[in-house]
Protein backbone atom coordinates (compact mmCIF):
# COMPACT_ATOMS: atom_id res chain seq x y z
CA UNK A 1 0.00 0.00 0.00
CA UNK A 2 1.44 3.58 -1.16
CA UNK A 3 1.53 6.17 1.82
CA UNK A 4 1.10 9.66 0.56
CA UNK A 5 2.35 13.30 1.60
CA UNK A 6 0.50 16.62 1.48
CA UNK A 7 1.21 19.97 2.70
CA UNK A 8 -1.17 21.15 5.49
CA UNK A 9 -0.21 24.67 6.68
CA UNK A 10 3.04 25.06 8.05
CA UNK A 11 3.52 20.46 7.81
CA UNK A 12 2.34 18.17 6.17
CA UNK A 13 -0.23 15.19 6.73
CA UNK A 14 0.43 11.42 5.62
CA UNK A 15 -2.67 9.04 4.43
CA UNK A 16 -3.41 5.96 2.29
CA UNK A 17 -6.12 5.14 -0.20
CA UNK A 18 -8.13 1.83 -0.24
CA UNK A 19 -6.65 -1.09 -2.61
CA UNK A 20 -9.77 -0.79 -4.98
CA UNK A 21 -9.00 2.92 -5.88
CA UNK A 22 -7.02 3.52 -8.90
CA UNK A 23 -4.94 6.98 -7.88
CA UNK A 24 -2.89 8.86 -10.01
CA UNK A 25 -0.65 12.03 -8.88
CA UNK A 26 -1.47 15.02 -10.59
CA UNK A 27 1.86 17.51 -11.04
CA UNK A 28 2.22 20.40 -13.26
CA UNK A 29 5.60 20.39 -15.18
CA UNK A 30 7.30 23.14 -13.69
CA UNK A 31 10.46 24.51 -15.52
CA UNK A 32 14.00 25.81 -13.76
CA UNK A 33 14.46 28.65 -12.26
CA UNK A 34 16.56 31.58 -14.50
CA UNK A 35 18.37 34.55 -12.84
CA UNK A 36 16.41 37.45 -12.36
CA UNK A 37 18.55 39.99 -13.46
CA UNK A 38 19.25 37.58 -17.38
CA UNK A 39 15.75 37.07 -17.41
CA UNK A 40 14.75 40.97 -16.90
CA UNK A 41 17.30 41.99 -19.47
CA UNK A 42 16.19 39.02 -22.28
CA UNK A 43 12.61 40.29 -21.56
CA UNK A 44 13.39 44.10 -21.99
CA UNK A 45 15.68 44.03 -25.01
CA UNK A 46 13.37 41.73 -27.10
CA UNK A 47 9.85 42.57 -25.62
CA UNK A 48 6.42 41.28 -27.31
CA UNK A 49 4.61 43.68 -29.11
CA UNK A 50 6.76 46.99 -28.16
CA UNK A 51 9.79 48.91 -28.32
CA UNK A 52 12.67 47.39 -26.58
CA UNK A 53 12.33 49.10 -22.95
CA UNK A 54 15.42 51.29 -23.52
CA UNK A 55 14.15 53.14 -26.55
CA UNK A 56 10.58 53.42 -25.48
CA UNK A 57 11.49 55.17 -21.71
CA UNK A 58 13.43 57.38 -23.25
CA UNK A 59 10.82 59.27 -24.82
CA UNK A 60 9.02 59.94 -20.91
CA UNK A 61 9.88 62.12 -18.06
CA UNK A 62 7.60 61.47 -15.19
CA UNK A 63 6.65 57.58 -15.23
CA UNK A 64 4.22 55.92 -12.80
CA UNK A 65 4.88 52.44 -12.02
CA UNK A 66 2.47 50.31 -10.61
CA UNK A 67 3.26 47.61 -7.77
CA UNK A 68 1.29 44.49 -6.52
CA UNK A 69 0.47 45.23 -2.76
CA UNK A 70 1.19 42.59 -0.50
CA UNK A 71 -0.95 40.12 -1.31
CA UNK A 72 0.57 39.73 -4.29
CA UNK A 73 4.06 38.72 -4.34
CA UNK A 74 6.06 39.54 -7.72
CA UNK A 75 9.83 39.80 -6.74
CA UNK A 76 9.94 43.41 -6.89
CA UNK A 77 12.21 43.75 -4.71
CA UNK A 78 14.69 42.38 -6.88
CA UNK A 79 13.39 43.50 -10.27
CA UNK A 80 13.11 47.30 -9.56
CA UNK A 81 17.05 48.09 -8.07
CA UNK A 82 18.19 46.62 -11.81
CA UNK A 83 15.29 48.57 -13.54
CA UNK A 84 16.09 52.14 -11.68
CA UNK A 85 19.95 51.46 -11.64
CA UNK A 86 20.42 50.28 -15.63
CA UNK A 87 17.13 51.94 -17.18
CA UNK A 88 15.88 54.71 -15.37
CA UNK A 89 18.50 57.11 -15.90
CA UNK A 90 16.87 60.17 -16.28
CA UNK A 91 13.42 59.65 -15.38
CA UNK A 92 11.61 60.75 -12.35
CA UNK A 93 9.53 57.53 -11.09
CA UNK A 94 6.82 57.43 -8.41
CA UNK A 95 5.49 54.24 -7.47
CA UNK A 96 1.67 53.23 -6.50
CA UNK A 97 1.00 50.26 -4.57
CA UNK A 98 -2.10 48.16 -6.59
CA UNK A 99 -4.48 47.67 -3.38
CA UNK A 100 -7.63 47.36 -5.74
CA UNK A 101 -9.99 47.29 -2.32
CA UNK A 102 -7.73 45.70 -0.04
CA UNK A 103 -6.46 47.67 3.21
CA UNK A 104 -3.87 50.30 3.87
CA UNK A 105 -0.27 48.72 4.09
CA UNK A 106 2.06 49.91 6.45
CA UNK A 107 4.93 51.53 5.91
CA UNK A 108 7.25 48.10 6.43
CA UNK A 109 5.24 46.43 4.27
CA UNK A 110 5.54 48.74 1.41
CA UNK A 111 9.06 48.75 1.94
CA UNK A 112 9.41 44.88 1.93
CA UNK A 113 7.19 45.16 -1.53
CA UNK A 114 10.19 47.36 -3.35
CA UNK A 115 13.09 46.78 -1.09
CA UNK A 116 15.22 49.57 1.61
CA UNK A 117 17.12 50.75 -1.74
CA UNK A 118 13.81 51.53 -3.73
CA UNK A 119 11.87 53.09 -1.04
CA UNK A 120 14.21 55.52 0.27
CA UNK A 121 14.87 57.11 -3.56
CA UNK A 122 11.23 56.97 -4.91
CA UNK A 123 7.92 57.89 -3.67
CA UNK A 124 5.62 55.35 -2.78
CA UNK A 125 1.83 55.93 -1.97
CA UNK A 126 -0.89 53.23 -1.77
CA UNK A 127 -3.82 53.51 -3.64
CA UNK A 128 -7.28 54.40 -1.99
CA UNK A 129 -10.07 52.80 -4.37
CA UNK A 130 -12.87 54.82 -1.97
CA UNK A 131 -11.23 58.37 -2.08
CA UNK A 132 -13.19 60.23 -4.97
CA UNK A 133 -10.63 63.08 -4.86
CA UNK A 134 -7.66 60.90 -6.01
CA UNK A 135 -10.28 59.01 -8.95
CA UNK A 136 -10.68 60.10 -12.61
CA UNK A 137 -13.71 58.88 -14.57
CA UNK A 138 -12.07 57.58 -18.36
CA UNK A 139 -15.59 57.72 -19.97
CA UNK A 140 -17.60 54.38 -19.82
CA UNK A 141 -17.48 50.86 -21.41
CA UNK A 142 -19.88 49.66 -24.53
CA UNK A 143 -22.00 47.89 -21.50
CA UNK A 144 -21.90 50.86 -19.36
CA UNK A 145 -19.85 50.62 -16.59
CA UNK A 146 -18.03 53.96 -15.56
CA UNK A 147 -14.33 53.26 -15.03
CA UNK A 148 -12.47 55.39 -12.81
CA UNK A 149 -8.77 55.24 -12.01
CA UNK A 150 -6.17 56.95 -9.67
CA UNK A 151 -5.45 60.13 -11.21
CA UNK A 152 -1.65 59.31 -11.23
CA UNK A 153 -1.93 57.37 -14.17
CA UNK A 154 -3.32 60.40 -15.99
CA UNK A 155 -0.58 62.92 -14.78
CA UNK A 156 1.91 60.33 -15.23
CA UNK A 157 3.98 60.52 -18.97
CA UNK A 158 3.55 56.68 -18.83
CA UNK A 159 3.31 53.58 -16.65
CA UNK A 160 5.04 50.49 -16.34
CA UNK A 161 2.50 48.09 -14.94
CA UNK A 162 4.59 45.16 -13.11
CA UNK A 163 2.61 42.23 -11.86
CA UNK A 164 2.68 38.39 -11.28
CA UNK A 165 1.39 35.39 -13.88
CA UNK A 166 -0.95 33.18 -12.06
CA UNK A 167 -4.37 31.35 -12.68
CA UNK A 168 -7.39 33.46 -11.05
CA UNK A 169 -10.67 31.76 -10.63
CA UNK A 170 -13.05 34.30 -11.86
CA UNK A 171 -10.87 36.13 -14.31
CA UNK A 172 -8.69 33.69 -16.24
CA UNK A 173 -5.39 34.67 -15.18
CA UNK A 174 -3.71 37.34 -12.58
CA UNK A 175 -1.16 39.63 -13.68
CA UNK A 176 -0.79 42.04 -16.86
CA UNK A 177 -4.18 43.81 -16.50
CA UNK A 178 -5.71 43.54 -12.81
CA UNK A 179 -2.94 45.51 -11.89
CA UNK A 180 -4.68 48.32 -13.02
CA UNK A 181 -8.10 47.07 -13.26
CA UNK A 182 -9.13 46.34 -9.78
CA UNK A 183 -5.31 47.54 -8.90
CA UNK A 184 -5.71 51.28 -8.93
CA UNK A 185 -9.18 51.47 -9.76
CA UNK A 186 -12.40 52.95 -8.23
CA UNK A 187 -14.25 50.54 -6.13
CA UNK A 188 -17.46 50.83 -8.13
CA UNK A 189 -15.68 50.36 -11.02
CA UNK A 190 -14.02 47.07 -8.93
CA UNK A 191 -17.33 45.79 -8.53
CA UNK A 192 -18.84 46.38 -12.55
CA UNK A 193 -15.80 44.85 -13.10
CA UNK A 194 -16.44 41.64 -10.61
CA UNK A 195 -19.74 41.01 -11.47
CA UNK A 196 -19.22 40.72 -14.92
CA UNK A 197 -18.83 36.89 -13.95
CA UNK A 198 -22.95 36.72 -13.88
CA UNK A 199 -24.78 35.62 -17.11
CA UNK A 200 -26.64 38.74 -18.27
CA UNK A 201 -29.53 36.42 -20.38
CA UNK A 202 -30.06 34.10 -17.24
CA UNK A 203 -29.46 33.40 -13.69
CA UNK A 204 -25.72 31.80 -12.64
CA UNK A 205 -22.14 32.33 -13.53
CA UNK A 206 -21.29 32.49 -16.89
CA UNK A 207 -19.49 29.66 -17.49
CA UNK A 208 -16.31 31.13 -19.05
CA UNK A 209 -15.33 33.49 -16.06
CA UNK A 210 -12.84 30.77 -14.66
CA UNK A 211 -8.98 30.14 -14.52
CA UNK A 212 -7.22 29.51 -17.79
CA UNK A 213 -10.20 30.84 -19.70
CA UNK A 214 -9.47 34.42 -21.47
CA UNK A 215 -11.41 34.06 -24.68
CA UNK A 216 -15.09 34.51 -23.83
CA UNK A 217 -14.46 35.35 -20.17
CA UNK A 218 -17.05 38.01 -19.63
CA UNK A 219 -14.81 39.74 -16.70
CA UNK A 220 -11.48 39.91 -18.92
CA UNK A 221 -13.09 41.02 -21.71
CA UNK A 222 -14.32 44.33 -19.43
CA UNK A 223 -11.02 44.79 -17.76
CA UNK A 224 -9.68 45.02 -21.18
CA UNK A 225 -12.77 47.45 -22.26
CA UNK A 226 -11.45 49.27 -19.90
CA UNK A 227 -7.84 49.44 -20.76
CA UNK A 228 -8.90 50.52 -24.13
CA UNK A 229 -9.98 53.46 -22.20
CA UNK A 230 -6.43 54.64 -21.43
CA UNK A 231 -4.48 57.23 -23.33
CA UNK A 232 -1.44 56.76 -20.89
CA UNK A 233 1.25 54.62 -22.68
CA UNK A 234 1.69 51.52 -20.82
CA UNK A 235 4.64 49.02 -20.72
CA UNK A 236 4.04 45.46 -18.73
CA UNK A 237 6.58 43.94 -16.95
CA UNK A 238 5.14 40.39 -15.84
CA UNK A 239 6.92 37.66 -13.55
CA UNK A 240 6.16 34.30 -13.59
CA UNK A 241 7.54 32.82 -10.45
CA UNK A 242 7.77 29.16 -8.02
CA UNK A 243 6.74 28.55 -4.02
CA UNK A 244 10.65 29.27 -3.46
CA UNK A 245 10.29 32.62 -4.92
CA UNK A 246 12.47 31.54 -7.66
CA UNK A 247 11.99 33.53 -11.32
CA UNK A 248 10.78 31.41 -13.77
CA UNK A 249 10.14 33.63 -16.74
CA UNK A 250 9.59 37.64 -17.09
CA UNK A 251 7.07 38.44 -20.26
CA UNK A 252 7.39 43.13 -20.85
CA UNK A 253 5.97 45.13 -23.75
CA UNK A 254 2.40 45.49 -25.01
CA UNK A 255 0.04 45.17 -22.01
CA UNK A 256 -2.16 42.78 -24.29
CA UNK A 257 0.01 40.68 -26.03
CA UNK A 258 3.31 40.24 -23.77
CA UNK A 259 0.05 39.41 -21.17
CA UNK A 260 -1.16 36.60 -23.87
CA UNK A 261 1.93 35.03 -24.24
CA UNK A 262 2.48 34.70 -20.29
CA UNK A 263 -0.45 33.56 -20.06
CA UNK A 264 -0.37 30.60 -22.77
CA UNK A 265 3.45 29.85 -21.04
CA UNK A 266 1.79 29.54 -17.79
CA UNK A 267 -0.83 27.34 -18.88
CA UNK A 268 1.60 25.12 -21.15
CA UNK A 269 3.69 24.39 -17.59
CA UNK A 270 1.04 24.66 -14.51
CA UNK A 271 -2.14 22.83 -16.35
CA UNK A 272 -2.28 18.91 -15.96
CA UNK A 273 -4.86 17.48 -18.71
CA UNK A 274 -6.62 14.14 -17.42
CA UNK A 275 -8.23 11.78 -19.66
CA UNK A 276 -11.38 10.87 -17.83
CA UNK A 277 -13.05 12.88 -14.62
CA UNK A 278 -12.40 10.89 -11.63
CA UNK A 279 -14.81 10.01 -8.64
CA UNK A 280 -12.51 11.46 -5.80
CA UNK A 281 -10.06 14.07 -5.65
CA UNK A 282 -7.63 14.32 -3.14
CA UNK A 283 -6.68 18.00 -3.19
CA UNK A 284 -4.27 20.06 -0.75
CA UNK A 285 -3.80 24.42 -1.21
CA UNK A 286 -0.05 23.83 -1.15
CA UNK A 287 0.45 24.54 2.68
CA UNK A 288 0.83 28.02 3.93
CA UNK A 289 0.42 30.37 2.84
CA UNK A 290 -1.59 29.06 0.11
CA UNK A 291 -4.01 27.63 3.16
CA UNK A 292 -4.17 30.66 5.68
CA UNK A 293 -7.73 31.66 5.29
CA UNK A 294 -10.70 29.42 3.62
CA UNK A 295 -10.73 31.88 0.83
CA UNK A 296 -7.02 31.59 -0.07
CA UNK A 297 -7.90 27.88 0.04
CA UNK A 298 -11.23 28.09 -2.02
CA UNK A 299 -8.16 28.58 -4.89
CA UNK A 300 -7.70 24.67 -4.59
CA UNK A 301 -10.80 23.48 -4.35
CA UNK A 302 -11.62 25.60 -7.64
CA UNK A 303 -8.59 23.82 -9.49
CA UNK A 304 -9.81 20.37 -8.05
CA UNK A 305 -13.55 20.73 -9.67
CA UNK A 306 -11.97 19.93 -13.11
CA UNK A 307 -11.02 16.65 -12.03
CA UNK A 308 -14.02 15.00 -10.71
CA UNK A 309 -17.48 13.65 -11.94
CA UNK A 310 -20.48 15.66 -11.04
CA UNK A 311 -21.73 14.23 -7.88
CA UNK A 312 -17.91 13.36 -7.47
CA UNK A 313 -15.88 13.71 -3.82
CA UNK A 314 -13.40 16.37 -3.50
CA UNK A 315 -11.18 16.31 -0.11
CA UNK A 316 -9.71 19.58 0.69
CA UNK A 317 -6.78 19.63 2.57
CA UNK A 318 -6.30 23.75 3.91
CA UNK A 319 -5.43 24.27 7.11
CA UNK A 320 -7.02 27.68 7.47
CA UNK A 321 -5.30 28.94 10.70
CA UNK A 322 -6.57 32.23 10.17
CA UNK A 323 -10.38 30.87 10.09
CA UNK A 324 -12.51 32.15 7.18
CA UNK A 325 -10.39 35.25 5.03
CA UNK A 326 -13.27 37.69 6.38
CA UNK A 327 -15.53 38.06 9.73
CA UNK A 328 -18.25 38.75 7.16
CA UNK A 329 -17.88 35.99 4.56
CA UNK A 330 -20.14 33.21 5.90
CA UNK A 331 -23.22 35.63 6.51
CA UNK A 332 -23.55 34.84 2.91
CA UNK A 333 -24.89 31.70 3.32
CA UNK A 334 -27.55 32.15 5.41
CA UNK A 335 -29.55 32.15 2.23
CA UNK A 336 -31.41 28.88 1.95
CA UNK A 337 -30.43 28.11 -2.06
CA UNK A 338 -27.94 29.34 -4.52
CA UNK A 339 -30.97 30.72 -6.08
CA UNK A 340 -31.95 32.93 -3.34
CA UNK A 341 -28.43 33.52 -2.60
CA UNK A 342 -27.31 35.26 -6.20
CA UNK A 343 -29.37 38.40 -6.46
CA UNK A 344 -27.76 39.35 -3.29
CA UNK A 345 -24.23 38.90 -4.26
CA UNK A 346 -24.90 40.33 -8.13
CA UNK A 347 -25.60 43.59 -5.91
CA UNK A 348 -23.66 42.87 -3.16
CA UNK A 349 -21.14 46.26 -2.37
CA UNK A 350 -18.54 43.10 -1.30
CA UNK A 351 -16.03 41.25 -3.79
CA UNK A 352 -15.41 38.62 -1.40
CA UNK A 353 -19.22 37.65 -2.47
CA UNK A 354 -18.33 36.10 -5.05
CA UNK A 355 -15.88 33.56 -3.45
CA UNK A 356 -18.78 32.70 -1.08
CA UNK A 357 -21.44 31.91 -4.51
CA UNK A 358 -18.58 30.47 -5.72
CA UNK A 359 -18.06 27.91 -2.88
CA UNK A 360 -21.76 27.13 -2.89
CA UNK A 361 -21.88 26.67 -6.44
CA UNK A 362 -19.22 23.91 -6.11
CA UNK A 363 -20.50 22.83 -2.93
CA UNK A 364 -23.64 21.68 -4.55
CA UNK A 365 -22.19 19.89 -7.33
CA UNK A 366 -19.58 17.67 -5.83
CA UNK A 367 -19.69 16.27 -2.41
CA UNK A 368 -16.74 18.27 -0.81
CA UNK A 369 -14.86 17.20 2.71
CA UNK A 370 -13.09 19.87 3.96
CA UNK A 371 -9.81 19.13 6.36
CA UNK A 372 -9.31 21.99 8.30
CA UNK A 373 -8.98 24.02 11.49
CA UNK A 374 -12.45 25.57 11.06
CA UNK A 375 -15.33 24.41 13.24
CA UNK A 376 -17.72 22.01 11.95
CA UNK A 377 -20.23 24.60 12.27
CA UNK A 378 -18.74 27.06 10.15
CA UNK A 379 -17.84 24.24 7.36
CA UNK A 380 -21.64 22.98 7.82
CA UNK A 381 -23.18 26.29 6.57
CA UNK A 382 -20.96 26.43 3.22
CA UNK A 383 -22.33 23.64 2.18
CA UNK A 384 -19.05 21.00 3.44
CA UNK A 385 -18.71 17.85 5.39
CA UNK A 386 -16.19 18.82 8.13
CA UNK A 387 -13.19 16.07 8.62
CA UNK A 388 -10.37 15.57 11.39
CA UNK A 389 -8.01 13.98 8.67
CA UNK A 390 -7.56 13.40 5.16
CA UNK A 391 -7.56 9.06 6.26
CA UNK A 392 -11.03 9.78 8.14
CA UNK A 393 -12.75 11.37 4.69
CA UNK A 394 -11.06 9.19 2.61
CA UNK A 395 -12.58 6.35 4.99
CA UNK A 396 -16.16 8.40 5.05
CA UNK A 397 -15.76 8.48 1.10
CA UNK A 398 -15.08 4.54 0.64
CA UNK A 399 -18.06 2.38 -0.12
CA UNK A 400 -15.73 -0.81 -1.36
CA UNK A 401 -15.93 -0.66 -4.85
CA UNK A 402 -13.72 0.32 -7.75
CA UNK A 403 -12.74 4.23 -8.15
CA UNK A 404 -10.30 6.64 -9.97
CA UNK A 405 -8.86 8.98 -7.61
CA UNK A 406 -6.46 11.42 -8.55
CA UNK A 407 -4.21 13.13 -5.56
CA UNK A 408 -3.65 17.05 -6.45
CA UNK A 409 -0.15 17.93 -4.51
CA UNK A 410 -0.68 21.81 -5.10
CA UNK A 411 -4.10 22.65 -6.36
CA UNK A 412 -3.84 26.41 -5.82
CA UNK A 413 -1.07 26.33 -8.82
CA UNK A 414 -2.64 23.18 -10.53
CA UNK A 415 -5.08 24.11 -13.20
CA UNK A 416 -6.94 20.87 -14.36
CA UNK A 417 -7.91 20.26 -18.19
Amino acid sequence: MTTYSLKYGRGAVTFDVPPTWETQTLKYREPDAVAAEEALSRALEQPIGQKPFREWIREFRNVLIIVPDVTRYAGMERILPVLYDDYLKGVTPRIIFALGNHRKQTAEEQRGIVSNFIYDRISCFDHDCFNNDVLYSLGRTTSGLEIKVNQALLQADAAIVTGSVNFHYLAGFGGGRKSIFPGIAGYETILGIHKKVFREDRPGKHELAKSGSLTGNPMHEEIMKAVGLIKTPLYLINTVLNDKKDFLHIFAGDIREAHLEGCAWYEKHFAVRTEEKADVAIVSSGGFPKDINFIQAHKAIEHAMGAVKDKGTVIVNGKCEDGLGNQDFLRWFDYATIAEMEPHVRTADKVYAQTAYATRYKAERCNILLVSDLTDAQTVKMGMTPCKTVQEAIKSADDGTKKLCYIIPDGSNTLIL
